[in-house]
């Protein structure tokens, strides 16, 4: 009997979604935003299965599945675990992004398993910043303000170690939009990923317009502006995401 019902365990766990982009291509009934359960079947037939809550949304762009993998508010920018970059393993509240969009982050191998769930089918990661996600309208614009997004191929924000002038594909600030331009990128172990609008316009090919002495967008926030909808208060969240194309 007790093997009986290990092996039921271990069926179970092996047919549960690992993702939100599984979760997307496996349900029939119209896919709702929340909080799922995903598991990590390499770990089934171990003791204790890997299993963790997530976010999942699928509305905010119809046709793609985007996984949360970091929520803070301005207040908690400085939060020895959310001020460092992606490549660093620091999460706080994983287990529960649920009552914790104020101070969230993934631990970084739950990041990297939701990265290569982005990549199954041969689909093209991407990643994504927003801000005040739950406050949004949806489906978002074609242009939406106060919001940044790559592909991975373009530039892979659970590598980057540095700071420097960088391509991303879209970039929208305080409503001013570029896409494919060059940005002034900050992250490292004591700099969030972050775009410093200020430095961009001095040191890059591309001029944000009425920038505050060197500003911070999408974290960090050692100066920022409060026009920028992400550090407009300090309740305002930053909002970080891994995702791709379901179909």
């Amino acid at each position: 009997d007790i093997i009986y019902h290990v092996d039921i365990d271990i069926y179970i766990c092996q047919n549960r979604p690992q993702s939100c982009l599984e979760i997307a291509k496996t349900t029939a009934a119209s896919l709702r935003n929340g909080y799922y359960y995903i598991y990590d079947v390499k770990t089934c037939r171990q003791a204790n299965p890997k299993r963790w809550q997530i976010y999942c949304d699928f509305t905010s762009r119809p046709g793609y599945a985007w996984t949360l993998i970091e929520s803070f508010s301005r207040n908690n920018r400085h939060n020895s675990y959310i001020y460092k970059g992606f490549p660093y393993d620091s999460p706080i509240n994983d287990a529960t992004p649920s009552t914790h969009w104020s101070l969230y982050r993934m631990s970084r191998s739950q990041m990297l398993h939701t990265y290569r769930q982005s990549r199954l089918d041969g689909r093209q990661p991407l990643w994504r910043a927003t801000c005040n996600f739950l406050s949004l309208s949806h489906p978002l614009s074609s242009n939406p303000r106060d919001y940044t997004q790559s592909s991975f191929a373009t530039l892979d924000i659970l590598q980057l170690q540095t700071s420097g002038c960088y391509k991303l594909d879209y970039v929208n600030i305080r409503g001013y939009t570029s896409i494919s331009n060059i940005n002034y990128i900050y992250a490292h172990l004591f700099s969030h990923f972050h775009i410093d609008s200020y430095v961009t316009s001095l040191q890059c090919s591309y001029t944000i317009p009425n920038t505050v002495y060197s500003e911070d967008n999408f974290g960090y926030y050692g100066a920022y502006n409060t026009a920028f909808s992400c550090s407009a208060s300090g309740g305002s969240t930053t909002n970080w995401w891994i995702g791709a194309q379901i179909n």
